[in-house]
């Protein structure tokens, strides 16, 4: 397999040299004339450690070429790895004009009935692949895709110091179809048969999915990096140690994928309580957590937006109080009895105060549950909240479903009987608004 790799800054040539280790011929194209005269002679474009032996190996046995004719190259390849920069300057967060010029190249130069899979690893995004793919589908609509070429989002995950380890063995390796491919697919087993032999997970989505779930992985680990900068101030300031909060946050388990889970918002009584707690302290000591700060005052916004979706979800020709919304789960997680600062109640009791009829079905808030007493008294006694002893009961003719808790209950129910019983008006399908992703 031929692989052209376009661009020769970071992500190119680390590309181009890991692609030469894994067994491939890789052509390097590279439009500015000096950094193409230095790679020739073996004169890396970035100092990486390793990456200077790899490069002059790779030349050395002619694995690895280089030119500046991206057109003519086109016709040879098998394999087309775009890595141009999209910061063209300091100043500059995002310039797409290298890369949208080099798909224009690209998109002339494809050859009917020769397939070419087009990898997207510049830094784009939310969004790109699918100009990127219209655009080709505009220049060249005589081609088929997935026939004769397709667009792949392939980002890539290259720490500056480590970035040969990063491709050779990545974590995840992520890829964008927007449409499925039997020749993509084909292609990329082939090209990444050395990460599947380490296990290295594949992840296959379509192009926005991969897109974001890049820029969430690097905005992620800047957020940690800055919210641990702001906790060492506290500990400047007091006898903490950070070293000990550091080893204390990569050992514990609850910061680990269950963290990540989505949910309507943040609840319970520890997490919200103790969020306030340190924000407090940390104010008292002049040190301005404003990650923290934030992350409570998204959570209230997020909570405030799910009333805000249902009431706007539900207006139409009938006045509020002729509505009825289902509620599936009132604690703030499953497998508890716990309300307090539960995102449901607070939700409900804004539906209430509209006037809206809220039926409730909750595993441990049924009619004769021994736990009423903790919901408040201005909730319970609302004529307008019922409480019910099945999920089914409480969906009959509702406007609006729901789903506040992942009661494992709730992965298992008829949800096709669900959309039966629920109100339906003019012709529209029932809303359902699932805030656990219990709904498969």
């Amino acid at each position: 397999m031929n692989i052209t790799v376009v661009g020769g800054g970071y992500v190119g040539l680390v590309s181009a040299v890991c692609f030469c280790e894994f067994g491939f011929d890789v052509c390097l194209v590279e439009q500015n004339p000096k950094r193409l005269e230095n790679l020739k002679i073996g004169k890396s474009t970035v100092y990486e450690p390793g990456l200077d032996i790899i490069l002059h190996k790779h030349i050395a046995n002619k694995r690895l070429v280089f030119s500046d004719d991206l057109a003519g190259t086109v016709v040879n390849s098998d394999a087309i790895m775009v890595a141009v920069s999209t910061t063209l300057s300091i100043d500059t967060d995002l310039d797409l004009a290298l890369l949208n010029s080099t798909i224009n190249v690209i998109a002339s130069a494809l050859v009917k009935g020769k397939y070419v899979g087009i990898f997207i690893k510049s830094s784009v995004p939310v969004g790109t692949c699918s100009i990127i793919a219209d655009n080709i589908r505009f220049v060249r609509p005589e081609l088929i895709v997935g026939q004769d070429y397709d667009v792949i989002a392939n980002p890539t995950f290259l720490r500056e110091g480590t970035a040969i380890k990063d491709f050779m063995s990545p974590d995840i390796e992520l890829i964008g179809l927007n449409k499925e491919s039997l020749k993509a697919k084909e292609m990329i087993e082939a090209l990444y048969a050395t990460l599947l032999n380490l296990e290295i997970p594949i992840i296959y989505a379509n192009f926005e999915s991969v897109e974001l779930a890049r820029s969430v992985i690097i905005a992620l680990a800047a957020t940690k990096m800055a919210f641990i900068n702001e906790i060492k101030e506290i500990c400047a300031r007091t006898v903490a140690d950070i070293n000990v909060v550091i080893k204390s946050l990569t050992i514990d388990q609850k910061l680990g994928a269950n963290s990540l889970l989505i949910s309507p918002g943040i609840g319970g009584s520890s997490f919200p309580r103790n969020m306030r707690i340190l924000l407090n302290f940390a104010n008292s000591l002049g040190v301005d957590l404003k990650i923290l700060d934030g992350a409570l005052k998204s959570n209230t916004n997020q909570i405030r937006k799910i009333s805000e979706k249902i009431i706007n979800m539900i207006i139409d020709n009938e006045p509020l109080n002729y509505k009825r919304v289902t509620i599936f789960g009132l604690t703030y997680k499953a497998q508890t009895n716990d309300i307090r600062e539960s995102a449901s109640l607070i939700v409900i009791e804004r539906l209430l105060s509209e006037g809206i009829s809220v039926y409730l079905y909750d595993p441990a808030y049924k009619p004769n549950s021994d736990y009423l007493e903790r919901i408040p008294k201005d909730v319970i006694e609302n004529k307008k909240f019922h409480l019910t002893n099945t999920p089914y009961e409480a969906v009959a003719q509702s406007d609006i479903l729901v789903v506040m808790t992942a009661w494992p209950e709730f992965n298992s129910l008829n949800y096709e009987k669900i959309r039966e019983l629920m109100c339906k008006k003019n012709g529209k399908q029932p809303v359902i608004l699932d805030y656990k992703n219990v709904i498969t």
